[in-house]
């Protein structure tokens, strides 16, 4: 009887350590979009997080020093919470939520997020934006390709001169980050308004956003 408690147990461990990827989006602090889709691949401002698979069923996902960690809970939103680069922690917002195999749980968007879009390379317009690569340089023209939502909630790519691209966030017509990490050197992030074009600085570069751009139109 106990050996067969034992297979049980294991078994039941087992199957949590390698059940589906809940599909979901989420926003995690002010700075970390996170989705996921039916492939098991985790985005984390749209690109892809390296996954580990816990014996516990917990998945966590890593990107440029920042951490999720899911804790999938059947035909329940998941438990989704983060580390950041600078160890802050906090308890991540689920904005959709799909169960696996399919099931709706909640309310889904009509289509993948933005920022899950954006990192598949789907994209819903495109142009050109004035930017400069470095801090005094002069500014140029660089390609841009954006995914909306509604609402004013958008991932801009933009392509510099160099070919280094750069992925800006923007959530109910607010820009409210980029995808910096320690290796620009740089990770300060500020965006103003004037009129309908965003000013933006992420780390040493500069770019000017028109409103058009993530609203569409």
């Amino acid at each position: 009887m106990i050996r067969q408690l034992l297979i049980i147990a294991v078994a039941s461990v087992a199957g949590s350590a390698y059940a589906a990827m809940p599909v979901f989006a989420a926003k995690c602090g002010a700075q970390l979009n996170v989705d996921t889709n039916p492939a098991g691949k985790v985005y984390m401002n749209g690109k892809v997080a390296k996954t580990t698979r816990r014996p516990d069923g917990q998945i966590s996902a890593n990107s440029a020093g920042t951490w999720v960690d899911i804790n999938p809970r059947g035909d329940q939103p998941p438990f989704v919470t983060y580390t950041a680069q600078n160890k802050s922690t906090g308890e991540c917002e689920i904005l959709s939520f799909q169960a696996a195999g399919g099931a709706l749980a909640a309310a889904p968007s009509a289509r993948a997020s933005h920022s899950e879009r954006a990192g598949q390379g789907q994209f819903d317009a495109s142009g050109n934006i004035p930017c400069a690569g470095n801090k005094g340089q002069p500014m140029g023209q660089c390609k841009f390709q954006v995914a909306r939502d509604s609402g004013g909630s958008a991932s801009v790519k933009v392509t510099l001169p160099s070919g280094k691209t750069r992925f800006i966030f923007f959530e109910k017509g607010k820009a409210i980050s980029a995808d910096l990490s320690q290796a620009d050197g740089d990770m300060t992030f500020k965006a103003t308004k004037e009129a309908d074009l965003f000013k933006i600085r992420a780390g040493h570069e500069h770019y000017e956003i028109p409103e058009a751009a993530v609203f569409g139109g």
